[in-house]
């Protein structure tokens, strides 16, 4: 379960991988709309961080022709609005001549543009996206029919989530690239701001900062660029975080307060082969997944196998009952401040159910495998292999 939901943000671009803003008012943007009746009116938006601004409306003639005269837009994003939800977005700065063609009733599915190549690109990068989200539909469909048409329980359940999920997995590594190979295209554009957040920082944290590092030369005072600097801020964090936990790697300890309030530290439990559980007692899937850990905990226990549950309730009854309900009679912490659990702040934890799989000296052998992989993983550890 996610902590958050992580928004790919459309932004905008700007003049094309060589263009330099200006400050002139040679700007002009007009255009034809079917569908429209005489007298219909747009309106041309600035999207400003945090703020949609108005800057020009224009009346649409018997012919279907408009023209904003009104507007001398710096570099950033734009749209010719409709309504809120009928619109047409533009990368546009204050030299370019835009014509503007689309149907006036569905602008977002059939606007064109002459004029600005940055809004070109900007509609390559909502082309790939609308692509990726088509093909992540059918996939979804094609599971759900699968597993509406077998009789599943969890060990079916784990391989099938295992199956689709390696395709999904190449899947979105394969548009990633596509994305990725967009953005290094361009890197100077405001365009790529549409791109680059659709990127996974823990794989193009680099290029991240490359377009950063770009833009800031070009647009030294882009209100564009401060949520791409936070972001990479942020992102350079968690990798410092996800180092820590890399497989591999010793385990973070931690010390935190059991049920009765006594403090148990993780290096407590050097000379088993430990699974360290991030949970909570609202968490669905972590609850869903429980049945399959008692089962191996009963299997593996006295062969050396330990777990510590790490909850990230708030609320130490609701916690209580459900290591009851769920009959998790190993070792279980918390200091009850949720998302602000001292252990999942040290390793990063973003969202739950989160697990490691450590051995004997205290090394992280695994990252979040469940069911029979997690399984094999535990056996395998056991035996030192």
């Amino acid at each position: 379960m996610n902590k958050s939901i992580y928004i790919l943000a459309v932004t905008v671009l700007l003049a094309a991988c060589g263009g330099k803003e200006k400050g002139n008012s040679s700007f002009q943007l007009s255009g034809t709309f079917t569908n429209a009746a005489k007298g219909d009116v747009v309106y041309f938006e600035e999207l400003a961080p945090g703020a949609k601004i108005v800057l020009d409306s224009a009346t649409i003639d018997d012919k279907g022709n408009f023209t904003f005269t009104h507007a001398s837009p710096s570099a950033g994003f734009y749209r010719v609005k409709v309504t809120e939800q009928n619109f047409a977005m533009l990368v546009l700065d204050s030299t370019q001549k835009i014509t503007l063609t689309g149907d006036y009733k569905n602008l977002g599915n059939t606007y064109k543009t002459t004029g600005s190549e940055d809004t070109e690109m900007f509609l390559e990068f909502n082309k790939l996206g609308k692509e990726i989200q088509q093909r992540t539909d059918s996939m979804q469909q094609a599971f759900q029919a699968r597993v509406g048409t077998m009789k599943m329980d969890s060990v079916r359940m784990d391989s099938l989530n295992v199956v689709f999920g390696k395709v999904y997995n190449n899947m979105i590594d394969v548009y990633q690239e596509r994305f990725a190979g967009l953005v290094a295209k361009c890197k100077s554009s405001l365009a790529v701001l549409a791109g680059i957040q659709q990127l996974n920082p823990d794989k193009y944290l680099s290029l991240y900062k490359e377009v950063d590092i770009a833009l800031t030369a070009k647009y030294p005072t882009s209100k564009y660029l401060f949520n791409l600097k936070k972001d990479i801020i942020a992102y350079e964090m968690q990798a410092q975080k996800a180092g820590k936990v890399a497989k591999g790697a010793v385990a973070p300890d931690f010390s935190l307060p059991t049920p009765d309030g006594k403090m148990l530290a993780l290096s407590s439990f050097k000379g088993k082969v430990v699974l360290v559980d991030f949970w909570a007692s609202w968490c669905g899937p972590c609850r869903k997944e429980n049945p399959n850990v008692v089962a191996m905990y009963k299997k593996y226990h006295a062969k050396g196998f330990e777990i510590l549950s790490v909850s990230l309730d708030d609320n130490k009854n609701k916690w209580l009952k459900a290591i009851e309900a769920d009959g998790l009679t190993w070792n279980h912490v918390s200091d009850l401040k949720g998302w602000e659990n001292a252990a999942a702040k040290l390793y990063g934890v973003s969202s739950i159910p989160f697990t490691l799989l450590l051995d004997k000296e205290g090394n992280i052998v695994a990252k979040d495998l469940r069911g029979a992989e997690l399984e094999a993983k535990i056996a395998e550890t056991l035996v030192g292999k």
